[in-house]
């Protein structure tokens, strides 16, 4: 199949929904190939086998997540959905054996699990609620659940709460779906609130994105706990304005990370040791406002900045080296806000 990807554009306008793009030629800018409407979808995932897609979105006015057959030609044919039982659902995964979805609600600091059959969202299992806040009054005021993923191993579901500034690990069965007792929890640094997460491929080193404290922190993982490495900034020394980090994505050899900030709205790119050790190596302008996500292309030399605020996802070259070059293609969409494939 020709290398494809999606674009969740946030609206409840007849616009809003999923856009499917094709890589036809190595050089060529990508071509729409396809749109699915769904409201207020903000964040996608695969199933394991990538025969269904999930998605956040709203029902009925009320947060939700969404559920779609994929096509051969990788086409979405919309299946179910669900509210989510919390408000603002901002981030979707399933278990890996596709039999539970988890689903972060932003709002109300709680996720939520459901139960899936043959790709259709069959119920609400679970509905699990932090406690507490942190020391950013407009900000942590309450738990804010923002960030529900799977450990390498598949043991353990992640949850990262911006709120209480804390990265909790959950056990999941995989017939019976989260043990919601006794958590592990790794507590950052106090105002940090920490947003997203990704993994290296040997499993055993993370990199969190902190929204508030703008910076990125490196863990190491084993068997349900993290420990903390070491830390990075992603603003340039002397920036005064208001700004807060949101994506975090590594490049397919693993030697750099990549970091988009919203307000001082550009790209932080870090060269790794592959030890945990982050040094920075560039800072690149997203091109727009608030790049709310950013994402590699299938293919590696490509990569899109998703711009929230001025609805444009805005592409570059990538030199393999840690080096983004901006080549002048844009999309034009209602805020863009997750690139995923």
């Amino acid at each position: 199949m020709t290398p494809q990807f999606y674009v969740a554009a946030m609206s409840d306008r007849p616009d809003g929904g999923i856009y499917r793009y094709e890589m036809r030629e190595k050089a060529a800018p990508p071509v729409q190939v396809g749109f699915t409407p769904m409201p207020n979808v903000n964040y996608l995932a695969f199933s394991p086998d990538r025969k269904y897609l999930y998605s956040t979105c709203t029902v009925d006015g009320h947060a939700g997540v969404a559920s779609f057959a994929v096509g051969a030609d990788g086409s979405l044919t919309f299946l179910s959905s669900m509210t989510s039982g919390g408000k603002a659902a901002c981030y979707v995964i399933t278990d890996p054996s596709g039999k539970f979805l988890y689903c972060a609600n932003y709002l109300t600091g709680d996720f939520a699990e459901f139960r899936l059959e043959s790709g259709r969202i069959v119920e609400q299992t679970k509905l699990v609620r932090h406690e507490g806040h942190g020391p950013n009054a407009a900000r942590q005021e309450r738990p804010h659940t923002h960030f529900t993923n799977m450990t390498p191993d598949g043991k353990y579901l992640i949850v990262i709460d911006l709120g209480v500034d804390a990265v909790f690990t959950y056990r999941i069965d995989p017939e019976k779906g989260l043990d919601a007792t006794s958590p592990n929890v790794l507590k950052v640094a106090p105002g940090d609130g920490p947003r997203h997460l990704v993994f290296d491929r040997s499993g055993k080193i993370a990199y969190l994105a902190n929204e508030l404290g703008n910076s990125v922190t490196a863990l190491s993982y084993s068997d349900g706990e993290f420990k903390i490495i070491g830390k990075v900034t992603t603003l340039p020394r002397f920036w005064q304005g208001d700004t807060k980090v949101a994506a975090i994505r590594l490049s397919a050899d693993e030697r750099y990370l990549f970091a988009s900030n919203r307000g001082f709205d550009s790209i932080a790119v870090f060269e790794l040791d592959g030890k945990g050790g982050m040094k920075p190596s560039d800072m690149v302008l997203s091109g727009g406002s608030s790049p709310r996500d950013i994402n590699f292309l299938p293919g590696g030399e490509w990569f899109g900045a998703a711009n929230e605020f001025s609805d444009v996802v805005v592409f570059f070259d990538y030199d393999g080296k840690g080096k983004l070059t901006p080549n002048g293609f844009t999309l034009k969409l209602p805020r863009p806000l997750h690139i995923f494939w």
